[in-house]
Formats: C-alpha cells, structure tokens, sequence
C-alpha cells in the first residue's frame, strides 16, 4: 500500500469510527506530522475522502469533517469503514435488509430476462462454491461473491447492477449444506425461467444465512 493509500485509509477508518467527529476541522500539516507525508501527499487524500463525501474544503476557511449522511453509502471504502467501526453490527443490519430488497427481485428478473452471459457465471460461481465447501474458505467466499453478483447484473438492470457492492460486502456465508442447496435452488429457479420460484428461492437463502448467522437464544 503506497503512503498516499495508507492515507487515504486510516483517516477514513477515524472519521468513520468517531475519531474525527463531525465538524470538526482537520488541518493539512497536522496530519503530515501524524503521518510522516509530505503537504501534497495529504491533500491528495483529502480528496479522495472528499470525492467519497466524508470531508469538504473551502478556500480560505480549511477542511471540516461532514456527517455520514453525505457520505456515498455504496462507495467499498466507506462501507469497509464503517463495517469495522463500533456501529458495525447496525451498519451489517442495514446491509442486510438493502439484500432482502434488492436481490429477491433481482432473481425474479434474472429468470425473465435470462442473460446468457451473467447466468454462465452464477452457474461457474455456484460450482466454485460447491468446490470449495468447507476446504477452502477464502475460494468459497470469493465464489459466493461472484454468485451474488452475477444474480444482480443478470436482473438486466444496470443501476441494481451497481449495488453488488453493499450487496456483497453485506456477505457472511458460511459453507454447509443449507446454505449451498439454497443457492442451488436459486440457480434452479433462474434457470428455469420461474420467476416467482427464483424470488423466493432468493428469500429463502437470506433467511437461511440470517438464521445460520444467529446464535441460538437470541
């Protein structure tokens, strides 16, 4: 990681977790004390949280911290951010529910528009998946998120398309044989040009992972 990516990552991991508050000013030539950078270095982070709306700058009155509610809530960086700060359990529940939203219809318009592209590679990910199992976390995972993924584009729709990000970072699926018959069953629907089958199916893999996820007794 280049310094101006270090940057760039651990003031967002401040001003997501709090540190920062909002409001609050930050000033350039503190934070090439902090981190050993030089004045160019730092502003061109500052940027880069400013594009994710987590900062403003104004001429000759500094840069201020802004509150989540003008940060891109889709943007991987922010999501990773805030997943890792002290809200991570609420943040991981609103991600959760953006997928009990989205990627039920999602799988009903995969089975009516049927893309032969997209549903090539849910079939290719649920095999990863299957490959994968409970030997090999990080290829299961990998392959779960190009499953989720494939399902969003092949909705036809390019802006659901586009939330594949929360939609996966959202992911916390575990291999077992609950979870990978219900993403198989999600294939079956989707290929078999059922949709209300594909939006259930759908549901009924959230809810699986939700309830897997949960301890017993809560």
């Amino acid at each position: 990681m280049t310094r101006h990516a270090r940057i760039v990552d651990e003031l967002g991991r401040l001003i997501a977790s709090g540190a920062f508050g909002t409001g609050q000013p930050i000033v350039p030539e503190d934070l090439g004390r902090r981190f050993s950078a030089s004045r160019t270095v730092v502003r061109e982070a500052l940027r880069v949280l400013e594009s994710k709306g987590m900062v403003t700058a104004r001429p000759r009155v500094g840069t201020w911290t802004r509150p989540p509610e003008h940060w891109d809530a889709i943007d991987p960086d922010v999501i990773a951010w805030r997943v890792a700060g002290p809200e991570r359990s609420r943040h991981l529940a609103d991600l959760h529910e953006l997928r009990l939203a989205i990627e039920p219809q999602a799988a009903r318009m995969a089975a009516w528009h049927r893309r032969p592209d997209e549903l090539a590679v849910l079939v290719a990910a649920y095999g990863l998946m299957a490959d994968a199992g409970a030997v090999d976390l990080q290829a299961f995972r990998a392959a779960d998120s190009a499953f989720h993924a494939a399902l969003l584009r092949a909705s036809g729709n390019p802006l659901i398309a586009q939330l594949h990000v929360p939609v996966v970072a959202a992911l916390e699926e575990v291999p077992g044989g609950e979870v990978l018959a219900a993403h198989s069953l999600v294939v079956a629907m989707v290929l078999g040009k059922d949709a209300d089958g594909a939006e259930s199916a759908t549901r009924c893999l959230l809810e699986t992972v939700v309830a897997l996820a949960t301890p017993s007794g809560t």
